[in-house]
């Protein structure tokens, strides 16, 4: 485990942790949620150059802490899809994007997917299915642990802070630790929904309520798909997804 990891961690409490020795759920802090946090060199560098010239990774937290508080999840995910506006061309009817509701940013997305080939993906349909994301227990940390691992304990009722505390993210298509932030905010409050488990590439997070009705649960999968497009990766429509959140609690956001 890095000491200097550690030392940027010191205003947290904190947890290191053998990979094969964590359980899901943990449940040793009642009232607390514990995020598990796998550090290795990317990681690092990454809460390095998020401090920039910072005096502390807490000061940093509260730089940005006032933004992902207060930023509209719609514009959230707008910002988070500016790699795939900036290189795509869009109708008229979308612009400008930062008029546009939710619903019009999914449809800009797939109007943007569906320019060569029609995608079955996008068929809305709601399938229960059985699938099952893994939880982060000891056999999926240890198969991706690459330097130990730490339970961190969140702020209560702003653990969606988590992406703030460690940052990753800002390369290719995954949205920089503020708009996360912002965007998990919105989803605490809606489905209390908190990060469980963070390496260089990966969010998980699991959701205390579910979507109810067909309807809920189509408009978070989209605002899913919007933040995260890798999302469909074990899915065959966003319709079996969506079926998906109203059966599971555990949701997986990652990024090559």
């Amino acid at each position: 485990m890095s000491e200097q990891m550690l030392e940027w961690l010191k205003d947290y409490e904190t947890e290191a942790i053998e990979p094969e020795d964590v359980t899901y759920p943990d449940a040793s802090h009642t009232g607390q949620h514990r995020l598990l946090v796998l550090p290795n060199d990317n990681i690092e560098e990454l809460i390095e150059d998020a401090i920039g010239e910072n005096a502390s990774l807490a000061d940093y937290v509260e730089q940005n802490a006032a933004e992902a508080d207060t930023l509209p999840l719609t514009e959230a995910l707008r910002r988070a899809m500016t790699w795939l506006w900036e290189s795509s061309e869009l109708p008229e009817k979308y612009e400008p994007l930062e008029k546009l509701s939710t619903d019009e940013l999914f449809a800009a997305y797939r109007h943007l997917a569906e320019v060569d080939e029609a995608l079955d993906y996008f068929k809305e349909q709601i399938i229960a299915g059985d699938k099952i994301l893994p939880v982060p227990d000891a056999a999926w940390t240890s198969d991706r642990a690459e330097d130990g691992a730490i339970w961190l304990t969140l702020p209560q009722g702003q653990e969606y802070h988590a992406p703030l505390i460690i940052p990753m993210g800002g390369f290719n298509e995954c949205p920089l630790p503020t708009l996360q932030s912002a965007v998990f905010r919105e989803w605490q409050q809606q489905y209390g929904a908190i990060p469980i488990a963070v390496n260089d590439s990966t969010w998980i997070l699991r959701a205390q309520r579910r979507p109810q009705t067909d309807e809920q649960a189509l408009k978070l999968a989209k605002q899913h798909m919007l933040f995260c497009n890798y999302v469909l990766e074990d899915f065959e429509t966003i319709g079996s997804y969506a079926g998906y959140l109203k059966q599971q609690d555990i949701w997986y956001f990652w990024w090559d």
